[in-house]
């Protein structure tokens, strides 16, 4: 499957991406929202080998450019006819409507290539450009989950939860 919009071309993730995705992967900013921290080479060469039959990662790429500039996930949750998606975007390319812009397109390929009938997302209260992205996404904020994520540092931390069903969606 390869997505593409007005500027990007979204595929999924291959070995061939390893340096940039890592690049991307390992920045302590960009990760900071993320249990995992910044992610060394050999966590991130895991992701991209264990991308085959099950897709989960898929790679954000500038079309003017064909630079990589972040990825997506996007995966079945434990629900029936559900995916996760989740975003991470080179600290380089934020503000620009990159990551609302690679989301919309997989919703769009979610809800009426796959069929789904419920996308979510989840993020930190704190992480004010994913908060901001779901909601340019018409998801729907549902619940605030308090201190429900241990970290690597003994702290814990909330976690909001955004969905949208389908026929939201087409009701846009």
């Amino acid at each position: 499957m390869i997505l593409t919009t007005k500027r990007l071309i979204i595929r999924p993730a291959v070995l061939e991406d390893l340096n940039a995705m890592h690049r991307i992967l390992s920045d302590e900013q960009t990760m900071k929202f993320f249990v995992e921290g910044p992610h060394d080479e050999a966590m991130v060469t895991s992701m991209l080998e264990g991308n085959g039959e099950d897709l989960e990662h898929y790679t954000i790429i500038l079309k003017e450019t064909g630079a990589i500039i972040g990825k997506l996930s996007f995966a079945p949750w434990f629900m029936k006819m559900t995916y996760e998606i989740g975003w991470i975007i080179d600290k380089k390319h934020t503000g620009k409507g990159y990551m609302s812009e690679a989301a919309e397109a997989m919703l769009e390929y979610g809800f009426h290539t796959l069929k789904l009938h419920r996308i979510i997302a989840t993020c930190q209260p704190e992480n004010l450009p994913s908060k901001r992205i779901c909601e340019k996404l018409n998801m729907r904020l549902e619940g605030t989950f308090q201190q429900c994520i241990h970290v690597h540092d003994d702290t814990w931390w909330d976690e909001l939860f955004y969905a949208i069903l389908r026929e939201e969606y087409k009701a846009e």
